[in-house]
Parts: C-alpha cells; sequence; structure tokens
C-alpha cells in the first residue's frame, strides 16, 4: 500500500499539472491563434491513432497487466517477457500498415471535400500509431514493474508542455502552418523516446529469450487474454474517440475542432475521479481477494456520494459560468455551449455511478465487462448517426451522455442483481437539490464584465458549498475532512 499510495499522490500532482497546462493552451492558445480546421486536425490525427495503437497491439498489453506475475524474474529479464511483447505488436504494426495502404486512397477521397486539410496530412497517422504503440508497450511493462508514475508524468504533463511549446512558436510566429503540424506530431510522439530511455536507466531494457518457457497452455492462455483486451480496450476507445471521427466523418473538420473545445470543457467535469479510481482499485482487489463483499458494498457506496459532491461542484462552477466561457471561447466557438453540457453532464452521471466498472471487472464475472463495452460502443456509433443528422455537433454531445447514462444503468442493475450492491441513499438527491437551487440563484446575478463575473460566482459557489456541507456532512469523507478542520481551527 505504501508504493501505491505514493505513486498515486505523485501521478495525481502531474494529471493536475497538465490539466492548468492544457487549459491554458486549450482555452487561449487555439482559440486564439489556430483556427478551428487546424484543431480539429489535431484531434483527428489523435482519435483515430489511439484507436489504430491499440488495434496493432493484439491486446498485448492487457497481457502484460494481467500475466506478467508469471515472467517476473529480474536475473533472467523477466524469462524474455519484453521479447514475447514487442514480436506480436510489431507484427500487429506491419499489418495496420498493410491495411492503410490499401484503404488509403477511399480514405483520402473520403475526406477530400469536407476535410482537406485531414486528407492533406492523413500520412501523419502512420508516425503517431507507431509511436503511440510503443509508448503503451513501455507504460504496461513499467507499470507490472512498480512504476505508475513516469507513464502519468509523460502522458498527462510533458506531452501537453510540448504541445504547448509547439503552438506557442506558432504563435509567435516562429513556425508556419506546416512547421506547427509536423512539430505536433513530435511532440505527441516525443514521449516514447523518453519513457524507452527510462527502461533502458532501470536496466529492464532486456530481450534475450528463454527458449522452451512459454509452454502451449501459457500460449494458449496468453493468446486467449489478449483477445479478451484487445475487443475490451479497443471498445473503450472507440467510445472515448470515435465521436470525432464521426462528427469529421458527417460534418467537417472545423466542427471537429469546435467539438473538441467544447469536449475538453465537458470532461473536466471527470478529472478528481482518476485518483479515486486509483486508490479504490487497490481496495477493491484486495476485498475480492478476500471475498469481503460487504467492503467492496462500502467502497462502491462512498464512491458514489463522494464522487458526485465533487464531480457536481465542478459541473455547477463550469454551467453557472458558461456565458463567460463563451466570451473567453470567441465567436467561432458560439455552437459549443450545449455540448459542453452534455458532455458534462455525461461525466456526472458516470461519476454518480461510481467505481462500478471497476467493481465488475476485478470481480469473478469481468468477462461481463465485455458486453457491457461492446453494447456502449454500439449505442454511441447508433446514437451519433441518429442525432448528429438532428441537431449537429450538440447531437454528438447528446448521444455520448445518453450512452454513458445507459451503460452505467446497465452496470448498475447488473451489481443490483448479482451481488445485491445498492450504493445510492438519500445523501445523492440532498446533494442534487443544494446544487440545482444554487445554480437557480445564482441566475438572480446581474450579469458583469466577464472576470468580474466568474470570481463573484466561483467564491458564491465555494462559499456557499463550505456552508453547506459543514452543516450537511453527506458522507463519512466529508465528516472525516469536518473534523480534521476543526481539529486545525482549535489548535
Amino acid at each position: 500500500m505504501g508504493i501505491v499510495a505514493k505513486q498515486t499522490l505523485k501521478g495525481s500532482v502531474w494529471s493536475y499539472l497538465g490539466v492548468a497546462v492544457a487549459f491554458i493552451t486549450t482555452t487561449y492558445l487555439y482559440t486564439t491563434f489556430l483556427t478551428p480546421e487546424i484543431v480539429g486536425l489535431f484531434a483527428l490525427i489523435i482519435a483515430v491513432s489511439n484507436i489504430t495503437s491499440v488495434l496493432a497491439s493484439l491486446g498485448f498489453n492487457g497481457v502484460t497487466l494481467r500475466m506478467f506475475p508469471k515472467f517476473r524474474d529480474k536475473a533472467s529479464g523477466h524469462k524474455g517477457y519484453l521479447l514475447a511483447t514487442v514480436i506480436p505488436q510489431l507484427t500487429g504494426f506491419l499489418i495496420f500498415l498493410l491495411c492503410f495502404y490499401l484503404f488509403k486512397e477511399k480514405l483520402v477521397e473520403s475526406n477530400f471535400e469536407k476535410s482537406k486539410l485531414f486528407a492533406n496530412y492523413i500520412d501523419l497517422i502512420i508516425p503517431v500509431t507507431f509511436f503511440f504503440l510503443l509508448f503503451n508497450l513501455f507504460d504496461s511493462y513499467l507499470k507490472v514493474l512498480y512504476d505508475a508514475v513516469t507513464g502519468t508524468f509523460l502522458q498527462e504533463f510533458f506531452q501537453r508542455v510540448m504541445i504547448f511549446l509547439i503552438v506557442l512558436l506558432y504563435a509567435l510566429n516562429v513556425l508556419s502552418l506546416n512547421q506547427l503540424i509536423i512539430g505536433f506530431v513530435v511532440a505527441v510522439c516525443l514521449k516514447t523516446f523518453v519513457i524507452i530511455g527510462v527502461v533502458w536507466r532501470k536496466g529492464e531494457l532486456k530481450f534475450r529469450p528463454k527458449p522452451g518457457f512459454i509452454s502451449k497452455p501459457l500460449r494458449k492462455e496468453m493468446i486467449d487474454v489478449a483477445l479478451f483486451y484487445i475487443f475490451g480496450g479497443l471498445g473503450s476507445l472507440i467510445v472515448f474517440n470515435i465521436d470525432k471521427i464521426i462528427v469529421n466523418q458527417m460534418l467537417d473538420l472545423g466542427n471537429t475542432g469546435v467539438y473538441t473545445i467544447a469536449f475538453y470543457f465537458g470532461t473536466l467535469v471527470s478529472i478528481p475521479s482518476r485518483p479515486l479510481l486509483k486508490i479504490s482499485g487497490t481496495l477493491i482487489a484486495d476485498a475480492w481477494a478476500k471475498n469481503d463483499v460487504e467492503k467492496i458494498k462500502e467502497i462502491y457506496r462512498k464512491s458514489c456520494i463522494n464522487q458526485f459532491v465533487i464531480g457536481g461542484f465542478l459541473f455547477l462552477g463550469i454551467w453557472a459560468n458558461i456565458d463567460n466561457i463563451m466570451v473567453i471561447l470567441g465567436p467561432e466557438y458560439a455552437g459549443s455551449k450545449w455540448v459542453i453540457f452534455f458532455i458534462g453532464l455525461g461525466y456526472l452521471i458516470d461519476m454518480l455511478t461510481g467505481v462500478n466498472g471497476m467493481v465488475i471487472n476485478l470481480s469473478k464475472s469481468y468477462r461481463v465487462s465485455l458486453y457491457f463495452i461492446l453494447a456502449l460502443v454500439f449505442l454511441v456509433v447508433a446514437l451519433l448517426y441518429f442525432l448528429i443528422p438532428l441537431w449537429g455537433i450538440v447531437g454528438a454531445a447528446v448521444a455520448i451522455a445518453v450512452a454513458l447514462f445507459l451503460n452505467n444503468l446497465m452496470r448498475y442493475v447488473f451489481l443490483l442483481k448479482k451481488y445485491g450492491m445498492q450504493p445510492f441513499s438519500i445523501n445523492i438527491l440532498l446533494v442534487a437539490g443544494f446544487y440545482i437551487g444554487l445554480y437557480f440563484l445564482l441566475q438572480l446575478i446581474p450579469q458583469q464584465q466577464f472576470i468580474i463575473d466568474m470570481l463573484i460566482r466561483g467564491a458564491l459557489i465555494c462559499i456557499a458549498s463550505v456552508v453547506f456541507y459543514w452543516f450537511m456532512p453527506v458522507s463519512e469523507d466529508v465528516k472525516a475532512l469536518k473534523e480534521v478542520v476543526k481539529t486545525e481551527l482549535l489548535k
């Protein structure tokens, strides 16, 4: 637990610092110096490469996370495991490369009219896919070597700083448009060289095989696990990347850029859940190992109320200041208002339902999570194709929100029926009522100059929340925090 707690804390620090950098890049540099088409191009390259890199991995990063203990032995180079995972993944990349060139002409033709910029730079998907593939490979490898911080630092902070610097150079007229686009690709690929260097410095970059160790039964098990993870991992990535691809396909690259910026604001609601989920995951895994269902019920219940308290606070802060956010983004992003609302609402629902997905994934019924993710993929794609023609990018946001709601409903019903887990209480309604009531009270305040207005509304939300939770401690953790504050005040 000492290692887990320490690495979770460090990872959280880098994540929040990365959010600060991304906020400046997204709300100022992107909206001031880049057109929505360029922002859309960046989002599309990342979205497509995320999916293709997972396909190319052939599910072997899941094999690493689940089966590496069978290979662990530093003296022998972990019985050649690194070579055993590199070979199939590089083979997967070669298969991707073949498919890319077979379908490249059709991809260019389908994007040339609506997304000419993407059609012109479509070849950049190849290097980004390759370096994402290698980064994910070595990130998974470091995690099983008890280093989860390096990958978080590189992904959440280092990459965002590199993107910030590249866009800043373009804003200062140091780079041309072509150099900006190439520089962006270099910025997102650079982390791969760093992580390989870290593995080498740790003395873990060993490819010496151990002939005969991977027996026929072990090979079969690895293939079974890989197949499970390729569908499960791909499903998750499709859900959180396919919207941008379909928006580009059905609308254009400019709408993709506007949607991307709005999507970023909506996802701010879910940022605090990342460290909470990491901590909960360790506790849930330990509880399942002991078959301590009551402990899991307790964690599940606490996660719902605690995440809703935090998520609701952030969602209220964003939506109460939505007119100010629109001023910051500028007229080109006027159509993003309701995208922010529905994406934020979807993630708030996801936080309200707590660690339900993690409880299922770590249980003996973990395979059922594959059915849920496949159902989610189907829901998202179907809703996107149905709602985008009706409401444009707002339809895409509604599709994500509805799909997240239905997916969490399925998980909730499964855990209720299978294990009798019911995590909700009257306190959920109290919190919801407080935030809704506070929102309508804030609407009575006349609009001020946007910076002053943001400060006033933000201050009132903070003060009202502190007062409410002081007199209505809705969870054990809120009560504990209150006691800590009282103790410090009495010193």
